[in-house]
């Protein structure tokens, strides 16, 4: 399968996709750490509205561009999903920009990830409940907050880098 940069123009993501039925893109951007860095390759194929569930890892067209982000929740106008590395969510991505799902991830060293083979689809759904509890606490607490939520926030963020460690 051909395999494409991450900043490539959705659209022909979405052309590579219908015709050859999955997809390697590279990550570019940082706002997956630390479960994703840039320079790891994503597989993806092509998914439905109803198989989108809270956690899974979804490439989707902004200005573009294909964005891979995890789903925090999902309704019939489309779905909410945020970097793991950021701090507040992408505005709602309506059903028609969404282009695909991530479900293996490659290292530059060749090592490949499963994200549909255990532990990760328990995983990826954990992560996506700690996600949206963080974003909701960031989204209370102003950087000028008391320590305490910055301190919560910065806690929930662990999960993600220990589930970085099965990946070595």
């Amino acid at each position: 399968m051909p395999s494409l940069r991450g900043n490539v123009a959705a659209a022909f993501a979405q052309d590579v996709l219908t015709r050859e039925g999955a997809l390697w893109v590279r990550e570019a951007s940082p706002s997956m750490l630390p479960l994703i860095r840039p320079g790891d390759e994503l597989w993806l194929v092509p998914v439905s509205p109803r198989g989108i569930v809270r956690g899974m890892l979804v490439a989707y067209e902004r200005d573009a561009q294909l964005v891979v982000h995890r789903v925090l929740a999902s309704d019939g106008t489309g779905l909410a999903a945020k970097g793991d590395a950021l701090v507040l969510p992408d505005p709602v991505v309506p059903w028609d920009r969404v282009v695909a799902r991530v479900v293996a991830l490659r290292r530059p060293g060749g090592r490949v990830v499963d994200f549909e083979a255990f532990p990760w689809p328990l995983l990826n759904r954990l992560l996506g409940g700690i996600a949206s509890v963080a974003c909701r606490l960031s989204l209370r607490a102003p950087r000028d907050a008391p320590l305490l939520p910055r301190l919560a926030w910065k806690a929930l963020r662990l999960p993600f880098y220990l589930a970085r460690l099965l990946i070595r």
